[in-house]
């Protein structure tokens, strides 16, 4: 399937005088209509959103397509950090591998170095964020008149590839992840592969997975509770964005309010002034009247949200418990866009669980995230496909199980096996079978808290036991 200009972004343009219009507005922000009646629309071509690397891909191709535009006006809100990605383009333009200063991931392969530098060459752009529509009026007013210097040019458009998908439940899908990076490419590697499809009213599809639970494993540090979540060394080279841009994401997620125009990712006025009161205070009261007894559930959604959910944030609430002294959060999302929204918001999140955790002088424990809707647009199929086949390394090494240990033997032509701590003081469960394979079914059934890796070495070492009993050899255990 091949998208291209006028069926895929043209409707998602405010179109003011596209053929000769020498200036465009783009940035994040909900109603993009209001601002062509408040401005020169004789000068300006269109107002374009970016709020996602596709954003910015279909308009590098829309400036391409229209060289009547010499300026570019980044406006507005930028909490999904696309403009970030777009001053760094200008600023930097592509290294050799073709990748965004910043760690800021790379463009699609349509869209070369050349052609980023031909438009660095010949459209000014300007960072207006921030600036209130009075104040963008006059800046336009002030720029000066400038002729088209280059020929219409139409960049390869993107090809959509074709999902092969693979039979499943269609619903509640357990995930492991020791970081917030690996839990990324597993909702990539579930969606692409097992996600049911649907068609959005606007005729965009997207892949689908219903009520997916990813857990992630969170460090513990004891010392001085100082979690730097951010720190460049921390991030993955594929994600889209670097530190800085995470740590400007944040204040605004962390502020005690923020403007109208981003109302859908105002977490921010949420956490700290909902109804006049800060939840996360009202959170750390509560915990730390009885640290072992009390959760405390800090609410995102509105009433209102229910009615109307396109400007409200993804996460509905985050949960605190504590246990062993350590936090631990669960935060339920109605919906998650996996490739542009689920690695800021599910860090942004972890951010805050230890933010908690900090100031009731705890360790942090698992951050686990119920996310009913987890779906990725056909737009970042090929995207999500190239991060899976560059980073996607699996099996990965044995992890440790917190439930325990366990140990195999043949006791007399018999099967048994035996669950222990991990300093083998305590038996938790032994039982014999007459057969390995029984032994391991009843395992898989009986004890589904075990980590999936867990269950691939039991597997491994009751065919191990299996074989040994067969060919009546000697059995050591793995």
């Amino acid at each position: 399937m091949v998208h291209t200009w006028q069926s895929d972004h043209l409707k998602k343009l405010e179109l003011a005088n596209v053929e000769a219009g020498d200036l465009v507005l783009c940035g994040a922000f909900a109603d993009r209509a209001p601002m062509l009646q408040a401005l020169d629309e004789q000068r300006v071509a269109f107002v374009a959103p970016l709020e996602s690397r596709s954003d910015l891909e279909w308009l590098l191709r829309g400036l391409h397509l229209h060289p009547n535009i010499r300026h570019l006006v980044l406006c507005g809100d930028d909490l999904r950090i696309a403009g970030e990605a777009l001053l760094a383009l200008w600023q930097d333009g592509l290294d050799a591998e073709g990748a965004i200063a910043g760690g800021r991931g790379r463009l699609c392969e349509e869209i070369d170095a050349d052609a980023v530098d031909t438009l660095r060459r010949d459209v000014k752009l300007l960072d207006w964020r921030g600036r209130s529509l009075p104040g963008l009026g006059e800046g336009i007013q002030g720029l000066p008149l400038l002729a088209p210097e280059r020929k219409p040019q139409l960049l390869p458009d993107p090809e959509i590839p074709s999902r092969k998908v693979f039979l499943s439940r269609r619903t509640s899908f357990p995930l492991y992840a020791n970081d917030l990076g690996d839990s990324w490419l597993q909702l990539l590697n579930l969606c692409l592969r097992i996600g049911g499809e649907k068609q959005t009213a606007e005729g965009e599809r997207l892949a689908e997975a219903l009520n997916v639970v990813v857990t992630v494993g969170l460090p513990v540090i004891a010392e001085d509770l100082e979690v730097d979540v951010a720190q460049p060394e921390d991030f993955p080279s594929f994600f889209d964005f670097g530190a800085e841009d995470f740590e400007r994401y944040y204040e605004r997620f962390d502020a005690p309010g923020s403007s109208d125009d981003v109302a859908r990712n105002d977490y921010g006025g949420r956490l700290r002034a909902r109804e006049g009161r800060d939840q996360i205070e009202i959170v750390c009261d509560r915990l730390k009247q009885s640290l072992d007894a009390q959760s405390a559930t800090i609410v995102i959604h509105e009433p209102g949200d229910l009615v109307n959910s396109t400007f409200a944030p993804n996460a509905i609430s985050a949960t605190f418990n504590v246990v062993d002294q350590s936090l631990y959060g669960s935060f339920v999302l109605r919906s998650a866009d996996v490739y542009s929204d689920w690695p800021l918001e599910a860090m942004a999140l972890i951010r805050l669980q230890h933010d908690v955790a900090k100031r009731l002088e705890l360790e942090p424990g698992a951050a686990t995230f119920i996310v009913h809707a987890a779906h990725l647009y056909e737009r970042d199929w090929q995207r999500a496909e190239r991060v899976l086949a560059e980073s996607f390394r699996r099996p990965l090494p044995l992890q440790v199980d917190h439930s325990g240990v366990f140990l195999f033997g043949n006791d007399g032509g018999q099967a048994r096996g035996m669950l222990l701590d991990h300093d083998a003081g305590t038996i938790f469960w032994e039982d014999a079978f007459d057969s390995p394979i029984d032994l391991s079914w009843y395992i898989i059934d009986a004890m589904p808290w075990l980590l999936p890796q867990h269950m691939r070495y039991v597997g491994q070492e009751c065919a191990s036991l299996l074989r040994a009993m067969q060919e009546r050899e000697c059995y050591l255990q793995g």
